[in-house]
C-alpha cells in the first residue's frame, strides 16, 4: 500500500549506496514524498534546524557526530521528530539509548523495501489522531492515566467520565476508539459496561485497568470483547504496546516485553 501524503524525510548516512538505496525504496512507497540527505550527524542537525522533517532515518555510527550524539541534542532542542535508527551491527546500549531519547525502532543493515514499508505505516498510524475515554470513578486516577497517554507515541484525544453510565452517555458525541474501562465503578460492573460498549460500537478497543490481578476474571473479560488488561500504576510504553498489538503493527525492540500487560484477544476487533 503505497503512501500518498506529501511527507518530507530525510536519510542520514555517510554511504552514498545505502542512500540511494532507501531513496530507491522511499519513491516507490511514498511517491509524493520529499526526501532529503545528509551525510554526516552535524549536517543532519543543520538540516532539522532549517525545516520541518516528518520522519528521519538515521545511521548511528557517522563522520563529526554520531547519530545518537545527534538525536540526543535533537530531543535536547525540543525536536520530535519521528526517528528510526540504522546501524550494520547495532549494540544493546544503543538500542536502550536511542529508545531512552525517543527513537522509535532500530533497523539493522541491510535491510529490505518491506521493512522500511512497515516503518512507514507504524508512523502513519501514530500520527493519526485516535479519540481515547478513560472511564474511572476517581479524578486523581483520570489525571494520572491522562498524563500517562500524552506521554505515548501515538496522537491521542482523551476524555474523561467517572462510571460506565457516563461512558455510553458520552459514547454518541466522542465516538472513541479506545476506551480504558477500570474494573472496580459504581453503577454499571465493567464486564456489563463492556458489552454495552462494545454494542454501540463493535470496533471499539476496551482495555481493562486494574490495580489487582484479573486472572480469576481474564475469560469473563475475553468473552465481553475486552482487549487487554493492563495493571495500575502503569506507563506510557505499556499503553504503547496494547495499541501496537490493537492496530496490529509491528512491535518495536523497546516495546518487546511488558509484563503488566495481559492481552486478552490475538487481534482487536475491526
Amino acid at each position: 500500500m503505497k503512501i500518498q501524503e506529501k511527507l518530507c524525510i530525510l536519510i542520514a548516512d555517510d554511504s552514498s549506496t545505502l542512500r540511494d538505496q532507501l531513496k530507491d525504496y522511499l519513491e516507490d512507497l511514498a511517491p509524493n514524498a520529499v526526501l532529503l540527505e545528509a551525510e554526516t550527524g552535524t549536517e543532519t542537525l543543520e538540516i532539522l534546524g532549517d525545516q520541518v522533517v516528518d520522519i528521519l532515518f538515521m545511521d548511528v555510527n557517522m563522520p563529526e557526530m554520531s547519530g545518537i550524539d545527534a538525536l540526543m541534542m535533537l530531543r535536547g532542542k525540543g525536536n520530535g521528530v519521528f526517528v528510526t535508527l540504522m546501524a550494520t551491527e547495532p549494540d544493546e546500549d544503543a538500542i536502550r539509548t536511542g529508545s531512552e531519547f525517543g527513537s522509535y525502532d532500530f533497523l539493522k543493515k541491510p535491510f529490505d523495501k518491506g521493512e522500511i514499508a512497515t516503518i512507514l505505516r507504524s508512523y502513519m498510524s501514530l500520527v493519526k489522531r485516535k479519540n481515547v475515554m478513560i472511564v474511572d470513578g476517581s479524578s486523581t486516577i483520570r489525571r494520572l492515566i491522562y498524563k500517562v497517554l500524552a506521554s505515548c507515541r501515538f496522537d491521542l484525544m482523551v476524555s474523561e467520565v467517572e462510571n460506565g453510565d457516563a461512558a455510553l452517555e458520552l459514547m454518541h458525541g466522542t465516538r472513541p476508539d479506545i476506551v480504558f474501562l477500570d474494573c472496580k465503578m459504581s453503577g454499571l460492573d465493567c464486564i456489563q459496561a463492556a458489552r454495552r460498549l462494545r454494542a454501540e460500537n463493535p470496533a471499539l478497543k476496551l482495555v481493562m485497568i486494574s490495580s489487582q490481578d484479573m486472572d480469576d476474571l481474564a475469560e469473563e473479560c475475553r468473552k465481553a470483547g475486552i482487549f487487554a488488561f493492563i495493571k495500575k500504576p502503569f506507563y506510557p510504553n505499556e499503553v504503547d504496546y496494547v495499541l501496537h498489538r490493537a492496530y496490529d503493527l509491528n512491535l518495536p525492540h523497546a516495546l518487546m516485553k511488558m509484563p503488566n500487560v495481559l492481552m486478552l484477544q490475538e487481534k482487536a476487533f475491526a
